[in-house]
């Protein structure tokens, strides 16, 4: 099988001639430092460059993905016109105002962009028609985005992933009202956050049908996301979920399945086994990260109970193992991971969430190397 064909029966619940990997997502991909220095490993001479600036990560290039066997293809959103990168240097660190009007702040001692302003943290209903909202329909989002899904799908070597989560409509309506007060408001001011969600899940949508409509027919999966959990349990209660956060997911995955063939990916780190049942019903076809060390993620019990019922995409620690582990302790996981989760297919492996700055290159290398070597099906009873 080539990658496609294997990406694409592993998604259907069937199992392929290995498990498929991923890497170079809004959530599967990697840190600016561990990419360097990963070529530096592969005897590549040159530099990194980052892709996503919130997170300092990049998009790894063709010949990186074909040394590590890697599935999958992105699609990126271009960039709107009507917006530029342009830091400010303050006495506090890199300052940025995003297209949303969010504030991010990088001190010299941090890795990444931090939330640091929600311009709607004070805002009431009426002052919403009023705000400057991003315009979805800005034609920089989809520069080079028809070309790239058509060359990827005409070629069919890879799965092509459409990667359009826009930063959610969700984490989105929090950042701009700033996650205490937006938490606090779910009890306090109910109208508030159905106005506020309501408004973002709109614009969410309109660039979504831009979208899909110059490249919907070349896509085989759709990212969309938005975290619910923390490391213990989720961050509201089921019921609060299901009054808020469900009957949205369950418009914009239908809206999605209205205009492509393509499955549905939705990323919430953390302890979301409680919500599985209730993303299935929506109509979410993968899950990911698979954060296995929070509560109620271990992948064998997930598999044992969900089956051919949703699939599992990522699995691989990041928090302990990739970071602290040796050679050995990943390649341990790695065939822990394979021997709970892959048979019968419905498993693409990835890191849980990006590879972070402080992951050792070996370590990525022994995920990747890991996984082609002891992911052929059948499965060998070694595992």
């Amino acid at each position: 099988m080539n990658s496609k064909e294997r990406f694409i029966a592993a998604l259907n619940h069937q199992e392929a001639d290995r498990v498929p990997l991923d890497l170079g997502g809004w959530v599967s991909t990697i840190n600016v430092k561990t990419y360097t220095r990963l070529l530096r490993k592969l005897g590549i001479q040159r530099e990194g460059e980052v892709f996503d600036w919130l997170r300092q990560n990049v998009s790894p290039e063709e010949d990186v993905l074909e040394r590590l066997g890697v599935d999958t293809r992105y699609v990126h959103l271009g960039a709107p016109h009507s917006w530029h990168f342009e830091p400010e240097q303050t006495d506090r660190g890199l300052y940025v105002t995003d297209e949303w009007g969010c504030g991010f702040l990088m001190p010299e001692s941090s890795l990444y962009y931090n939330l640091v302003h929600s311009p709607l943290k004070d805002a009431a209903i009426d002052d919403l028609d009023a705000y400057p909202w991003p315009d979805p329909d800005d034609s920089g989002y989809l520069d080079g985005v028809a070309r790239r899904a058509r060359e990827l799908s005409e070629a069919g070597e890879y799965g092509v992933v459409g990667n359009f989560a826009w930063e959610t409509w969700f984490e989105r309506a929090w950042k701009l009202r700033a996650m205490d007060r937006f938490y606090m408001d779910m009890v306090a001011n109910k109208e508030f956050i159905h106005a506020i969600l309501d408004k973002t899940l709109s614009l969410h949508l309109r660039l979504l049908g831009n979208v899909l409509e110059v490249c919907g027919q070349y896509l085989d999966v759709i990212i969309q996301g938005g975290d619910l959990a923390g490391q213990n349990t989720t961050l509201m209660s089921p019921a609060t979920y299901r009054e808020f956060i469900k009957p949205r997911q369950e418009k914009a995955v239908r809206f999605i399945k209205e205009r492509t063939r393509a499955k549905v990916f939705w990323h919430s780190c953390g302890a979301v086994s409680s919500l599985i049942d209730d993303f299935i019903e929506v109509g979410i076809d993968i899950l990911n990260p698979v954060q296995v060390r929070a509560t109620g993620m271990d992948a064998a019990a997930l598999k044992k109970r969900y089956g051919n019922r949703i699939a599992f995409w990522g699995g691989v620690d990041s928090q302990q193992v990739l970071p602290n582990g040796s050679v050995a302790d990943v390649e341990t996981e790695v065939r822990h991971l394979l021997k709970h989760a892959a048979t019968g297919g419905g498993l693409v492996v990835c890191a849980v969430h990006n590879i972070q700055a402080d992951v050792p290159e070996e370590n990525v290398l022994a995920l990747y190397d890991g996984v082609r070597r002891w992911g052929n099906y059948p499965l060998s009873r070694d595992l």
